[in-house]
């Protein structure tokens, strides 16, 4: 008998033409399982063509006490899996599992996902964007666009781990102790926001998370419910879940930049009317001011949390402050060269010195993120 049992989470929605195959195959490969008893929860979003009907014959015929059926009102995925991870811990299931009820995630990969949960993973997620994972050739383009796109904007928007390759699949296994602890129900997710949610929970933790190639497929049958609503929430689920994400970080990057020209300006008037010169010692004492005022805000405002949480002994702080001197110099010598090399060229030198200032702030920012505030949060392998 096996000794450990693991529920599959089924949201649907007008899927009575799949969901008898696809039970069906779950159950075929729970069979070939020694380790694991595979059950499955229905959650039924009051699907009009009958879902519900087919999925409660079944469970009183074919899979009595191994298919649950539970419904609810049609509120999008989000919610739909928010119902179901609290029917599922209703059950004394060890492991958790999600996948879609369309067939473009496939039974076959469960031992897979299991298998990593066994190896000793506490959370593993079927992924197409890691070695081994496939995606079909008759996909459409814009979908696979629109799946890049979403996780570009997770990881940068959001600030979800970028040690995670998928974040918008809704094919995961997770143990039971992980759906206790992550507040899943914390978020207001209607629809595939939920899915960065949930990542970005699982590698915020100090969980054992992997990814476990799969083959993803086209769906059987019917159509995606993705809609324009969903894409709005997904942008501001990802906005609201670390406050130290990347965009952040550059939106306060460029305004402490902008502060610190300020200062450099007010400082070179002060030291001009001070002293009645205008030598060039005047603007490196202005320049110097700035740049410490850019450290401390950088240390305590832009990259805060991120100082917090790797704060470094008293002598380090020196250490770090001439890093930061180095890639101020590092930066306004490239963009005195990039205004050199394009005014030389022909180009118009306001426009020179604009690209100047962009190409030495990118620069300043990436040498800043890598090697000075370089102290990562998350635990995903």
């Amino acid at each position: 008998m096996p000794h450990s049992k693991a529920l599959v989470i089924l949201p649907t929605y007008n899927e009575a033409r799949n969901v008898e195959p696809l039970l069906a195959e779950i159950f075929a490969v729970s069979d070939q399982l020694t380790d694991w008893q595979i059950d499955v929860l229905v959650m039924d979003d009051t699907s009009p063509d009958g879902t519900a009907r087919v999925v409660k014959r079944l469970a009183d015929s074919l899979y009595v006490g191994r298919v649950f059926l539970h419904t609810g009102q049609k509120d999008g995925l989000g919610r739909a899996l928010q119902r179901a991870f609290d029917a599922a811990l209703t059950y004394d299931h060890d492991v958790i599992l999600t996948m879609d009820a369309d067939f473009s995630h496939s039974p076959q990969d469960i031992p897979a996902l299991m298998d990593a949960i066994s190896a000793g993973a506490d959370v593993a997620i079927g992924s197409r964007y890691i070695e081994g994972g496939m995606i079909p050739g008759n996909w459409p383009l814009h979908l696979i666009v629109r799946t890049r796109l979403a996780t570009a904007l997770a990881h940068w928007l959001g600030g979800v781990s970028s040690d995670l390759h998928e974040l918008t699949t809704n094919f995961r296994a997770m143990r039971r102790q992980v759906l206790v602890e992550i507040p899943y129900n914390d978020v207001q997710a209607n629809g595939y926001g939920i899915q960065i949610f949930l990542a970005n929970a699982f590698t915020d933790g100090l969980y054992h998370v992997t990814e476990v190639p799969i083959t993803f497929r086209s769906r059987a049958s019917g159509r995606s419910k993705a809609r324009l609503s969903d894409i709005v929430e997904f942008l501001k689920i990802a906005y609201h879940l670390n406050s130290d994400s990347p965009a952040k970080q550059a939106m306060r990057f460029m305004a402490v930049g902008a502060s610190g020209t300020a200062v450099n300006l007010a400082a070179l008037w002060y030291f001009q009317h001070l002293t009645g010169s205008t030598l060039p010692y005047i603007s490196f004492m202005a320049i110097q001011i700035s740049v410490i005022w850019n450290f401390l805000l950088h240390s305590y405002f832009t990259f805060r949390e991120t100082a917090a949480s790797n704060r470094p002994k008293r002598h380090n702080v020196i250490f770090r402050f001439f890093k930061y001197e180095g890639a101020v110099l590092l930066s306004q010598t490239l963009m005195l060269g990039t205004y050199s090399l394009l005014t030389w060229s022909g180009l118009h030198f306001v426009l020179a010195q604009l690209i100047g200032i962009v190409t030495a702030f990118i620069a300043n920012y990436y040498l800043s993120v890598k090697y000075i505030w370089n102290h990562s949060r998350h635990h995903a392998k």
